[in-house]
């Protein structure tokens, strides 16, 4: 099969990929034979944008769309009625970044989509392969250029319907500050940031009460600390447990 390249999973599953030649019709009935003879359940198949061409083609012969990215798409076939094939991404996540310095004060931002009204905590959504950690000093450090570091995890929501009717995990963490100048960098973004005292911000009616109340309820809250534990398996694979911590 010089027009496919395969690996085999856990799900009994084959996992193909395209070299890049064309594809035809004969080459993905040679594909499903193959593999129905291996005696495979369920086959992934990715191909890039550059060969979309062989779409009708796939779906024709019984595949059907399983994810898709902005340069490639992946659909399944399944060879076996009740093939498990796990599910596309269901989540996005969140976070947001509860700083608070030695005053009291806490930073807040305003974006550009608030119409000029309103403060709220500063974060965004985690990159792929980032942590969590990593992803609440990124957004921090972008929205309000203070260099902050992670402290705990405080608090949850979980939200739905979110974007393309997906479901969004918002994950605040508190930061201990590690710097006090104000220096936006994501301008595109950001309208402004500051410091201000938690009773001003919690007093203004033109401030999100969703954020309000997160300030209320989480500033000087113990939260879940990130703990050291390594697994076993997997050992390249990045990865980050938070646990409450034994006092």
């Amino acid at each position: 099969m010089d027009v496919f390249e395969v690996s085999f999973n856990p799900f009994n599953g084959a996992e193909v990929t395209h070299t890049g030649k064309p594809i035809h019709k004969d080459s993905i009935h040679n594909l499903l034979v193959a593999m129905r003879d291996l005696q495979k359940h369920l086959i992934w198949l990715t191909i890039s944008i550059e060969h979309a061409y062989a779409v009708p083609l796939l779906t024709d012969m019984g595949f059907v769309f399983h994810n898709c990215q902005e340069q490639e798409l992946t659909l399944i076939h399944r060879l076996k009625d009740d093939a498990l094939a796990p599910f596309v991404p269901t989540h996005t996540v969140g976070v947001g970044g509860l700083v608070q310095r030695a005053n009291g004060d806490v930073l807040l931002i305003r974006d550009r989509m608030m119409n000029g009204k309103g403060l709220k905590l500063p974060g965004g959504y985690v990159d792929p392969g980032e942590g969590i950690e990593q992803a609440v000093e990124r957004e921090v450090l972008e929205e309000t250029g203070i260099y902050a570091k992670f402290n705990s995890i405080v608090g949850m929501v979980s939200k739905h319907p979110h974007q393309y009717n997906k479901t969004n995990l918002y994950i605040i963490c508190l930061l201990n500050p590690q710097t006090d100048d104000i220096n936006i960098q994501d301008t595109m973004e950001i309208e402004t940031a500051l410091w201000i005292p938690v009773e001003t911000f919690l007093a203004d009616d033109d401030n999100s009460r969703f954020h309000q109340h997160l300030v209320q309820k989480l500033l000087q809250k113990d939260g879940l600390k990130k703990d050291s534990f390594t697994f076993e398996f997997q050992a390249n694979a990045k990865h980050e447990m938070f646990l409450i911590q034994e006092s």
